[in-house]
């Protein structure tokens, strides 16, 4: 039985990966070199810069991508310290948008989005043009992962591993962010592992507060992906990889004083519990960016003055 759920597991984490590398590969492809010019053009104030972000997150459904671009363009001279921070800030609040879609009833869409993506792939044959076909079929498989997921899922509470790792993530928040973290460095995809906390909750296998707790630590996890991708690079693109880290961890400070309230604002927003796990990742990103987003300026002086090689 345990081979039959880690084969669905393993299954179901290739079709996500998968999934979410064809959608951001084919839409690159799509939109040419678009992105640079737009990188180029509207970063011009704080909030153009967090815009854009959050843009570049929803169509390329990847945070770290867009990261790892702000990164490449301020080491090509591209873009200020600034600017590539508000990207970021923007980047992750675009990425929520994979976490509402792991709570959404997704078993219908995948047949009518395959079968979409089947017609325009053989139309771009003949035209000899994208039209996106590959795009569908991109996130029919992303689909059909987070269906595979929820039954692979489903029998993990009888399994020791899952006994210890809810029994340790359990209590203080810390357990639960630490949790997160480690699993989104070590699959270097916080959309993934947040994708996995949202179906836990979903088969009711982790409450709210657990859930949330893993969220958190997964967005910082993920801060992994721009320090690896800004080795070597000069030194602004070293700050802003530094900075997505410590936009995340002041994100954390801000909401672990009110943990109770801020669990207690997200219960009202749905009956369901996979949507307010989702609801609390969206607000939880939007309120780092109110907070942070004012005083982007202040917070690049602060990375320069720390990171300093």
């Amino acid at each position: 039985m345990y081979l039959a759920v880690l084969g669905k597991f393993f299954l179901a984490l290739l079709l996500l990966w998968g999934g979410i590398k064809i959608v951001s590969k084919n839409l690159q492809e799509i939109t040419g070199g678009l992105l640079h010019d737009f990188f180029q053009t509207y970063t011009s104030t704080p909030s153009r810069s967090f815009l854009l972000g959050a843009a570049s997150t929803l169509v390329l459904q990847s945070s770290s991508l867009v990261t790892v671009m702000a990164v490449g363009f301020i080491n090509g001279g591209f873009l200020t310290l600034q600017q590539g921070l508000g990207v970021v800030i923007g980047a992750n609040l675009g990425t929520t948008i994979t976490s509402q879609l792991f709570s959404l009833d997704t078993g219908q869409l995948i047949k009518p989005i395959a079968l979409a993506g089947i017609f325009l792939y053989f139309t771009e044959l003949i035209l000899k043009r994208s039209l996106g076909g590959k795009v569908l079929g991109g996130v029919a498989a992303v689909l059909g992962g987070i269906e595979l997921l929820a039954s692979a899922l489903e029998p993990l509470s009888l399994t020791i591993f899952y006994q210890e790792l809810y029994l340790f993530s359990k209590g203080a928040p810390w357990r639960g962010v630490l949790t997160g973290a480690l699993a989104a460095a070590i699959l270097q995809s916080s959309s993934i592992t947040i994708g996995m906390v949202v179906v836990l909750a979903k088969e009711r296998l982790l409450s709210l507060p657990e859930a949330l707790a893993m969220i958190l630590g997964a967005d910082l996890g993920t801060c992994v992906t721009s320090l690896l991708a800004a080795w070597g690079t000069v030194l602004p693109a070293r700050q802003v990889a530094w900075g997505h880290l410590f936009f995340n961890f002041a994100s954390l400070l801000i909401i672990i004083p009110f943990w109770q309230h801020f669990l207690w604002l997200v219960s009202v927003t749905s009956p369901d519990l996979p949507r307010q796990v989702a609801n609390a990742h969206t607000l939880y990103n939007l309120l780092g960016a109110v907070v942070l987003l004012p005083v982007v300026d202040k917070f690049a002086y602060l990375m320069e003055y720390i990171i300093k090689r």
